[in-house]
């Protein structure tokens, strides 16, 4: 009787994970979905006396952990790109940075997207600023701001800077046309702000006219209904491949920072340097 509890509590899970787009526990359960598949895998080896639990339980595990191991081939790696963006999640805790500015004069991308710019790190943003004459730097929360850097000119004049919602954003004028840049950093998922907060991220993202590059600290995995929301209103693809680019709690291995772009791209990992994110450096196709 444990055992079918077990197995009939795990399936519940895994398929609430799939609902993101009823209640945002489903994204929060969508980012274990590949550990709970493994889990109900092994449980059902225990339940062989009772083959349609068992082979339900076979194929319930298979499905969901396909739909992870699928979204981690990202979409298809453009055969050129048009631009070249560094993501980072400089994190607030102490430290210079330098090794992040190095990494950025070494790669020379076009656009540089960051978020928790701590007040310690304005040196790093400021010894930027020569190389990277256009920027934007919008306040979140304690943890740091947001920003949007481009070596790349202005289209226009216009900005975006949404202070305390974790949003940033340029229009600059790329080889393709007019561009807007902008950076992300969303909160964790439920039971914390996340839903709340990309439910006024979004329509403002809607109100970007043109095409849009898009790039952060989503803290959601790429498989999620809120990435599907992301991708949609942007008319954009995630970049891949999905390499984990945070280690929870310094055990569980995800991919939460992520760069949108009209075409897709592809991702290169980028050492922690100091934070407890990797950074991104992206070829992306616009």
């Amino acid at each position: 009787m444990f055992m079918r509890l077990s197995i009939i509590g795990v399936i519940t899970l895994l398929l609430m994970s799939f609902l993101g787009m009823i209640h945002p526990l489903g994204d929060s359960l969508s980012v274990f979905r590949l550990p709970l598949a493994v889990l109900l895998a092994v449980l059902t080896l225990f339940c062989y006396r009772q083959p349609t639990m068992m082979i339900t339980g076979v194929i319930i595990a298979i499905f969901s952990s396909a739909t992870v191991l699928w979204a981690y081939q990202g979409e298809s790696v453009p055969n050129s790109y048009d631009l070249t963006v560094y993501q980072k999640n400089l994190s607030f805790r102490p430290g210079d940075r330098v090794d992040v500015l190095e990494d950025i004069l070494m790669l020379k991308p076009d656009v540089i997207t960051m978020q928790e710019v701590h007040k310690r790190h304005l040196p790093l943003i400021n010894a930027l600023k020569e190389n990277y004459p256009y920027h934007i730097v919008c306040p979140f929360t304690a943890v740091g701001a947001v920003a949007v850097l481009s070596r790349l000119p202005l289209a226009t004049d216009s900005f975006r800077c949404e202070i305390g919602l974790g949003i940033a954003a340029l229009h600059i004028q790329s080889k393709e046309g007019p561009l807007w840049v902008v950076s992300i950093h969303q909160h964790w998922p439920w039971p914390f702000y996340q839903e709340n907060q990309a439910g006024q991220i979004i329509p403002i993202l809607s109100e970007l006219k043109g095409l849009k590059l898009v790039a952060g600290d989503f803290n959601m995995v790429p498989w999620s209904h809120i990435m599907g929301q992301y991708t949609e209103v942007t008319n954009t693809q995630m970049a891949g491949p999905f390499k984990a680019s945070f280690l929870f709690k310094g055990t569980y291995a995800m991919r939460i920072d992520h760069v949108l772009a009209p075409k897709g791209g592809q991702t290169f990992l980028r050492p922690y340097y100091g934070s407890d994110h990797h950074g991104l450096y992206a070829q992306v196709d616009l």
